[in-house]
């Protein structure tokens, strides 16, 4: 599995901009948990991930590192800022603390290649990322063999992907059809990686592999995204653009919700519905509503 590409923090904490220290604790102690390595044993993509979210989390944590990550965006930060100045000051025990782990905030630097005059050991990183949850002394040649990881991709509607869901789904593997209970998040994107832990059976004394799946959402005909916003289409009389009207529209959740058209709307015009988009940590984007003409009636 390729290393996690730099993108924005925000996007990998999965909050908006506006986020206060609350939220972004909060969403990193969630994630750091998801993609903690102690819950993916051996799982690379886990590892990256887990390292990313705590990136993310020692910039945005840090009052004067957001804010010149705000001035002048991802690209130039990342591009001023080496790791060992990202984490330089962020407390890494509390890594550790937050799972009630004992502190190896000195092996997680030497994973994360902190000090560049220190040569990497392979061992102790290897130790580390496989050795949480062991008893003292107990060695990770002690357990036993593991499954296999799989992949496979998992098709969601746009609802579900929007407003998150909780579904019972079966998944083929070499050994057979596997039931599992997926939890898809709010505000999954298409791509989205979810891993189900031990879910691919394993053989004799072997533990389960991880079940990785890819979220692929399904089109909507009615309604599509764009990035926080969600988008629809309404269909008006000529007269209703001339005049204004407040006609009721049906939204993506099931429900409806009656907008305001002003006079003279033309074709093509957007309008704005606020916090009736995807999630974003506490806040939500956009309903975006395209309005057409409707065509007028045959002769």
């Amino acid at each position: 599995m390729p290393a996690v590409s730099r993108k924005d923090y925000y996007t990998i904490l999965q909050v908006s901009p506006e986020a206060d220290p609350g939220e972004l604790k909060k969403a990193y102690r969630r994630l750091a948990v998801l993609w903690h390595p102690d819950r993916n044993p051996g799982s690379q993509m886990a590892e990256e991930r887990f390292k990313a979210v705590a990136e993310a989390y020692a910039v945005l944590s840090d009052p004067l590192k957001r804010k010149r990550y705000d001035e002048v965006g991802h690209e130039t930060f990342a591009g001023e800022f080496q790791e060992k100045d990202i984490f330089r000051g962020f407390e890494l025990s509390d890594l550790f603390k937050e799972f009630g782990l004992p502190d190896s905030g000195d092996t997680l630097e030497r994973l994360l290649d902190l000090d560049p005059a220190e040569e990497r050991d392979a061992g102790r990183a290897q130790d580390f990322f496989g050795g949480f949850g062991q008893g003292k002394g107990e060695r990770r040649s002690g357990l036993r063999k593991k499954a296999a990881d799989m992949r496979t991709r998992l098709f969601v509607s746009l609802k579900e992907a929007v407003y998150g869901a909780r579904r019972l789904t079966a998944f083929n593997t070499p050994a057979g059809a596997v039931k599992a209970t997926v939890d898809i998040p709010p505000g999954t994107e298409d791509g989205a990686i979810i891993p189900l832990k031990g879910k691919v059976p394993g053989g004799k004394n072997e533990e389960g592999g991880d079940l990785i799946l890819t979220v692929k959402i399904l089109p909507d005909k009615n309604f599509s995204r764009q990035g926080s916003d969600i988008l629809t289409k309404l269909s008006l009389s000529a007269r209703d653009l001339k005049e204004g009207a407040n006609p009721v529209l049906g939204t993506l959740d099931g429900k409806t919700i009656r907008i305001s058209v002003p006079p003279g709307t033309l074709p093509g015009a957007r309008l704005k519905v606020a916090g009736r988009g995807v999630p974003r940590g506490a806040s939500r984007g956009s309903l975006i509503v395209r309005v057409t003409l409707k065509d007028p009636p045959s002769a």
